[in-house]
């Protein structure tokens, strides 16, 4: 009976211990995109490439603003890091992608001096302040959309 409770025992514990590993708490991973981002920040090695031009009506034909669009990407292997978008019309917008593995990791925006943060893991918004869904979506899209851009320029 002892032998059998010991083998059950030995085996429970072989199975925990082989078992999944706990996954990150929110706040490290938050803390980890963080620490990359400011890396990326400071990091003067990265190509940089510039576009900028004028925004139109939906019609294509009015001038209603100015946009500049900033790749940060690795010369040598194309890997993208950073997209800087600034778009002005009657309201300044800017937005900044981080990317890492080809996923976009951190989203920040500043609308006319309120700025947001919005954390994605598996483009999964893991935290943000105070972004609405439709606004989620639509940078998670713009982000995809930018990333593909870019796959196909370089």
């Amino acid at each position: 009976m002892k032998i059998k409770a010991i083998q059950i025992l030995c085996a429970f514990f072989l199975v925990a211990s082989c078992g999944p590993k706990p996954s990150k708490s929110v706040a490290e991973i938050i803390t980890e995109i963080d620490t990359y981002s400011s890396t990326i920040d400071a990091n003067s090695n990265l190509k940089e490439e510039t576009i900028e031009g004028a925004l139109t009506d939906n019609e294509g034909f009015k001038d209603i603003g100015k946009f500049k669009y900033t790749v940060y990407f690795d010369g040598q292997s194309n890997q993208l890091y950073k997209i800087k978008n600034i778009e002005t019309t009657d309201k300044a917008i800017s937005e900044t992608y981080y990317f890492k593995d080809r996923d976009v990791v951190l989203i920040t925006t500043n609308l006319s001096g309120t700025s947001h943060k919005m954390y994605v893991q598996k483009d999964k918004v893991i935290s943000d302040t105070k972004t609405d869904a439709e606004t989620q979506k639509l940078l998670l899209e713009k982000a995809k959309r930018f990333h593909k851009n870019f796959n196909n320029e370089h």
